[in-house]
Order: C-alpha cells, then sequence, then structure tokens
C-alpha cells in the first residue's frame, strides 16, 4: 500500500511539475516519470493478460517519448531554442503532436489503447484513460495555434468517428470506456484549434473525468465485465439506474452532465463558423447516442423482472402512509428541477 501511494504521488508530482515547466528537456523528463510511475500501478494485478497489457503500455510510452524527444531536438538544431514557447515549423509540429496522440492513444495511435484498457483493470484503467493524458493535453494546449489548426482538425475529428463508429454493439465496459475516451479527446482536440479556448477545454476535460468515474468505480466493486452477462447487479436497482444514467450522459442525453458538456463545444464551434466539422461531430454524436441509448435498453431491460420483483417488495413492506408521503417529495424535487433549471435555459433560448 505504501509503494502504491508513493507511485500515484509520483503520477501528481510529474503533472505538477510539467505544468510549471517550460523547458522541453525537463518537460521530457516530467513525461518519462509520469510514465514510469505508470506501470508499476499498472502491474499490480498480476495476470498474464495484465502483463501483457502492460507490455504494450511500456512499448508504446517508450515510443511516444522517443519520438516526442526526436522532435524536440530537431527544435533545438533548427532554431537553437528549447522553450515550449515560441514559432514552430511544421515538420516539428508533426513529430511532436504525433508522438503526443501516441502518448495519449488517440488517432492515429488509437489501437493500442483500447487494447490495453481491455487488459488491465478498473483501477489502472482510470489511471491510463485519465491521469496519464493531462500532460499531453497541456502540451497540445501550449503549442496550438494557427499553423497546427488542419492537424489537429484533422485528429480530433478521426478520433470522434473512430470512437462512434467501433462502438457499435459493443457492450464491454472497458472498451466501451476507452472508445468513449477517444471520442471525447477528440472533441477537446477540437476545441484548441477552433476556438483557441483553453480554459473552457480544461473544463471540459474534468468534466469528463467527473462523467466517466462512476463506470470505474462500478466496475471494480461488483467486478463487470460485459454489461449483458454479469449477474452481479441482478439485485441492485440503484446501481442500474446509476449505470444507466452514466451511460447515457457519456451519450449526451438530455439533461444529464453530458449534454450540457457537448451542448458547450456545439455552441463554442458555431461561433467560429466551422459548419462542416460541426456537421461531423452532430452525425457522430446522433450515431453514437444511438448505440448508447441501445446498450442501456437491452442493459436494463436485461434486469427489469429483478428490478420490478424489488421494487414491488420494496413498496408493499412499507405502510401506507409512508408511501403517500413520498409521492409529494419526488413531486416537489420535479418543480424544483423545472423552475430553477429548465426555466433558465428557456429565457436563454428566448434571447
Amino acid at each position: 500500500m505504501t509503494s502504491l501511494l508513493f507511485y500515484i504521488s509520483s503520477v501528481l508530482i510529474s503533472i505538477i511539475g510539467c505544468g510549471l515547466s517550460n523547458n522541453w528537456i525537463l518537460v521530457w523528463l516530467w513525461v518519462e516519470l509520469n510514465s514510469l510511475a505508470l506501470i508499476p500501478i499498472l502491474s499490480s494485478n498480476v495476470t498474464p493478460r495484465s502483463i501483457e497489457a502492460t507490455s504494450k503500455y511500456f512499448l508504446f510510452q517508450a515510443a511516444g517519448s522517443a519520438i516526442l524527444l526526436f522532435g524536440i531536438l530537431l527544435r533545438n538544431y533548427n532554431i537553437d531554442n528549447l522553450y515550449i514557447s515560441g514559432p514552430y515549423s511544421l515538420l516539428e509540429l508533426f513529430i511532436i503532436i504525433f508522438a503526443l496522440t501516441m502518448k495519449m492513444g488517440i488517432f492515429p495511435n488509437h489501437f493500442w489503447f483500447i487494447d490495453v484498457m481491455q487488459g488491465i483493470n478498473f483501477i489502472g484503467g482510470f489511471f491510463v484513460a485519465i491521469l496519464s493524458k493531462i500532460i499531453p493535453i497541456y502540451l497540445i494546449i501550449s503549442i496550438s495555434g494557427n499553423p497546427n489548426q488542419v492537424i489537429l482538425n484533422v485528429i480530433g475529428i478521426s478520433s470522434v468517428v473512430i470512437g462512434s463508429i467501433f462502438g457499435v454493439q459493443q457492450t464491454q465496459l472497458r472498451k466501451l470506456i476507452a472508445l468513449s475516451s477517444v471520442a471525447h479527446l477528440g472533441w477537446m482536440i477540437i476545441i484548441f484549434a477552433t476556438t483557441g479556448n483553453n480554459w473552457l477545454g480544461i473544463t471540459l476535460f474534468f468534466s469528463y473525468a467527473i462523467m466517466v468515474t462512476p463506470l470505474f468505480w462500478a466496475g471494480n466493486m461488483f467486478s463487470i465485465e460485459h454489461l449483458s452477462k454479469t449477474i452481479n447487479l441482478s439485485n441492485n436497482s440503484m446501481l442500474n439506474t446509476t449505470m444507466c444514467l452514466t451511460i447515457l450522459s457519456i451519450a449526451g442525453f438530455p439533461p444529464l452532465l453530458g449534454f450540457f458538456y457537448k451542448w458547450i463545444m456545439f455552441l463554442s464551434i458555431v461561433q467560429t463558423e466551422n459548419f462542416l466539422i460541426i456537421s461531423i461531430l452532430i452525425l457522430a454524436s446522433l450515431f453514437s447516442l444511438y448505440f448508447y441509448i441501445q446498450i442501456c435498453l437491452s442493459f436494463y431491460m436485461t434486469y427489469w423482472p429483478t428490478i420490478k420483483i424489488g421494487f414491488n417488495n420494496f413498496y408493499s413492506n412499507k405502510p401506507v402512509g409512508h408511501y403517500l408521503h413520498e409521492q409529494p417529495s419526488r413531486q416537489n424535487i420535479l418543480l424544483f428541477y423545472l423552475i430553477w433549471i429548465v426555466s433558465p435555459l428557456s429565457s436563454f433560448w428566448n434571447l
């Protein structure tokens, strides 16, 4: 336990140190510390599949670090400058961004990330899908600008399309999280490239972390591998509801957090008049929303008889007065939601 806390502290220190550094060599050292500290965390559960996934993670992180170092040295050779801020040539941008996409696990290097997520446990998956993305996102923010706008747009759109298409008929929880991570990171890359609003992108990243964390928690606590075959959720109606709401939130179903998350993105991109990009994103969002809703329907219908029996037993064992007392409470909560949340939104649209 003490060694695990040491490695987690090393990951957090590397993130803070990278945010305080402006020299590429120091940033590269922090990136290496972040990658190396994650390897013992991923290998804490020793199984043949986890060892294979950890080895793949190490190999692709090492390859990404080597390509990143090559881009840094090329920049130093061309302009004798190791600072992050400043002009970049097209070749330098391409090499550095390619290395960062390899370390993040998005297009065109998304394949290893999906396979690694499938092989590690949910705690390791949280570190790979959330914490390991912070430093590459920070570096992309630091070098984002007009010269590399086309490169980032292509990477972002391709990631969104791949995350939407490959998620069709996918009911394995780890792969579902991995594909949603690829798609949502593609959204954030597009936000950085088109709007230049870095704080908005950072806020949206933490919003995505809040949305996806319940899936990691539930998967770890109840050993959920396959949404349509697990037996650990059959007697837990509250957890069934939480899983469905979390998946629908990731899909962008209103009025959940994911809807406002994507709504803000749409609004920001529309203001830049990139209508071709927004059209592709809307189609990809509708496509992903379809299969996420299909997953929730099949998932909930599978356990509906058990849930129905559980609800009937729950209310049959309560006095009638207690049940009548709960109904006005739910109505008051619904009225509170309509008055304080829906009404300001409707007035905003009227403006």
